[in-house]
């Protein structure tokens, strides 16, 4: 496969989620092969414990590799964490020609975007629940499951898992600094970074936007903070986490390829739910703080918030089906799956940068 064909590829594959559209990555080329490098600095240095936020985002990177080339006609040899000694190396890639193939998963690509609105409470079809879940088979990686759940109190209860997240980010002023760096607030700086999350993508109010602002300064913020004001951010988002029909768990095993292929399966997942004209959200705040906590080395969280993440993580865990105190297996996101209006907002991605090797 010559340069050329590589750029046509990787042009609607960067179209992949990752942390605050962190897109922690660049390209090698080689006599054909195409080599993935990994650059984890770029991502959310508390949320991506042991680079696994960035795993994840390498994954539906490599899926939509695989999706893009495959309509094309070329089959993909993926060999994922291929040489020890290159530690940012995440995968090589090998084509072959082959006939033309999931053609409707790549032409949605370009449209697919992170989806915050209230969804429509009605449940999905059945056969629109097992085309979404075929994505486990079809990308035909072990250790990855996904738990779906359309219970509505239980639902009401993930979405309070998922706000979790905003009551330790505002509260504490570490994390409060690094979200707000990471805010884009205009679309012309949005469109000038290409990079970082670009406010319409929040789905806010316009009091909410108001509020965001109020919360910029950490002074403030702090003050705020005492009279409740994360407290109630978390409770309004917990509602609107919650105003979905479907939330699916991602079980993965313990171990870094599984994370990876966790982000292929969720990538694949999230193109079926665009062709079927589905809202699709993914959440990982709550899970990442906790694996950061107990299994790495975060220590910029208070005892009040650990205690937070450490009961709405068993809450997941317990919903999940998962032994508790047992981390061979992780839950390490939800899917908000739904029917709902077309999101307000989307990320603009860098050109893909190939270098010749």
């Amino acid at each position: 496969m010559d340069k050329e064909t590589i750029n046509q590829i990787l042009t609607r594959a960067v179209n992949a989620p990752s942390g605050s559209n962190s897109q922690p990555w660049h390209f090698g080329h080689r006599e054909g092969e195409l080599m993935i490098f990994a650059e984890p600095e770029k991502d959310h240095p508390i949320l991506n414990y042991h680079h696994r936020g960035t795993w994840i985002a390498h994954g539906a990177l490599i899926e939509n590799i695989k999706i893009a080339a495959a309509a094309l006609g070329w089959h993909s040899t993926i060999i994922i964490f291929p040489d020890p000694s290159q530690t940012n190396l995440t995968a090589r890639i090998q084509f072959h020609k082959a006939a033309p193939s999931d053609e409707d998963l790549s032409q949605v690509m370009p449209q697919r975007a992170t989806n915050r609105k209230r969804y429509d409470l009605k449940s999905l079809h059945e056969e629109e629940r097992h085309y979404l879940n075929n994505s486990i088979t079809e990308v035909g990686e072990s250790g990855v499951g996904i738990v779906w759940i359309r219970d509505k109190k239980v639902i009401t209860r993930l979405g309070q898992v998922a706000a979790a997240n905003e009551i330790v980010t505002l509260e504490n002023r570490k994390l409060h600094e690094l979200f707000f760096d990471e805010i884009v607030w205009t679309r012309e700086e949005e469109t000038r970074k290409k990079k970082g999350l670009y406010l319409e993508t929040m789905e806010l109010k316009s009091g909410e936007k108001f509020g965001l602002l109020l919360f910029k300064k950490w002074a403030r913020m702090k003050r705020l903070a005492k009279l409740g004001a994360a407290r109630k951010v978390a409770e309004s988002n917990a509602k609107n986490y919650a105003a979905t029909p479907l939330i699916g768990l991602v079980v993965v095993e313990n171990n870094d390829q599984s994370f990876l292929s966790a982000g292929r399966v969720v990538e694949r997942a999230w193109l079926k739910a665009e062709r079927l004209s589905l809202g699709f959200h993914l959440i990982t705040g709550t899970m990442f703080y906790w694996q950061g906590i107990n299994l790495g080395e975060v220590g910029v969280l208070s005892e009040e918030h650990c205690k937070i993440i450490n009961e709405e993580y068993a809450a997941v865990v317990q919903i999940a089906g998962l032994k508790p105190d047992d981390n061979k297996y992780l839950v390490t996101a939800m899917l908000r799956v739904g029917r709902a209006a077309r999101p307000s907002g989307y990320s603009t991605k860098l050109p893909p940068r190939i270098a010749d090797y």
